[in-house]
């Protein structure tokens, strides 16, 4: 009787410490824990890990440079939605969805899609949409590139994410940049062309310290005039003369012509040199045509390093 009472007791024992365990090595995520299997994952710019169990084939893009860089990478069968700004981008399949302006985004339309990724800027005004993308299951990656390096960077994210081979288009553009910055990183301070540059898309502002375009402008070989300012800001006529730019280059999406822009600045050296420029607009951005725009800036600031 006292042998069997001490086994029973025993018995009790390993089973409430086998429990125990088991707990244990549930709630630190061991081995007894379902996991989901998964192809890829990335970790985004809020510092979070997304696992995909499979590669996305049906992405909701809201961001024109996320759209085009799944285009470039020959993937844009994948996206079955995109926000306003990349819905007449080329290269989108027949019927895709245009969901507006991603601050007045319709979930319900949203879901309708049944997107297995949602790819969304990481600005802080879209943090609550994030967030409630992912309360209704939502895969989403939040992505804020912020330079030409970090572009590049996220075109191999993306990549990644998508199971495509991303390597050798990156590898063309760094190719690309590097060319140029042979030619410009040695340029002297003093000898940087002068510019101003106005983005018609943001209505008419200029740039300053701290933009990808200023950091474009540098890369080329220039002195941005309003350098001195961070962001993206108006700047007074009056301003951009007395500062007077020996190049200017305008957005090409504005309705106004040359002549409008030389008559204005009439009395800078960029008017009078004939040096006032239009760039292909979309390109002053995070997305695989920022080496067009470097390159464009690069031969219209140091035209005799290029000849």
């Amino acid at each position: 009787m006292h042998k069997n009472g001490i086994l029973a007791i025993a018995v009790v024992v390993v089973v409430a410490v086998a429990s125990f365990a088991g707990a244990a090595i549930l709630l630190l995520g061991g081995p007894a824990a379902s996991q989901e299997e998964v192809k890829s994952t990335i970790v985004d710019d809020r510092g979070k890990k997304i696992g995909f169990p499979d590669y996305p084939q049906r992405i909701v893009s809201l961001g024109s440079s996320f759209t085009e860089i799944i285009i470039a990478l020959n993937e844009g069968d994948r996206l079955v939605g995109v926000d306003y700004s990349g819905a007449a981008l080329d290269g989108l399949p027949e019927g895709i969805t245009d969901l507006g302006k991603t601050s007045s985004l319709s979930m319900e339309t949203l879901l309708s899609l049944e997107p297995d990724c949602v790819i969304i800027w990481n600005f802080g005004m879209y943090q609550d949409l994030i967030v409630d993308m992912e309360k209704k299951g939502l895969k989403v990656v939040a992505l804020y590139p912020r330079s030409v390096n970090d572009t590049l960077s996220t075109m191999e994210r993306i990549g990644e994410v998508l199971g495509t081979e991303a390597s050798r288009l990156v590898d063309e553009l760094h190719a690309r940049v590097n060319a140029v910055l042979e030619k410009t990183a040695s340029i002297p301070e003093e000898e940087r062309t002068r510019i101003y540059l106005e983005l018609a898309s943001m209505g008419g502002q200029t740039v300053g310290s701290g933009t990808i375009s200023n950091e474009l402008i540098e890369m080329a070989g220039g002195k941005n005039i309003f350098d001195d300012t961070a962001g993206n800001f108006p700047a007074s006529e009056e301003l951009i003369k007395e500062r007077n730019p020996q190049v200017i280059v305008v957005e090409d999406s504005s309705q106004r012509d040359n002549d409008y822009f030389y008559e204005k600045y009439g009395v800078t050296d960029a008017a009078k040199d004939g040096r006032i420029y239009r760039i292909e607009a979309g390109t002053l951005t995070t997305s695989p045509r920022i080496v067009d725009a470097l390159e464009d800036l690069a031969r219209w600031l140091h035209p005799e390093l290029f000849e």
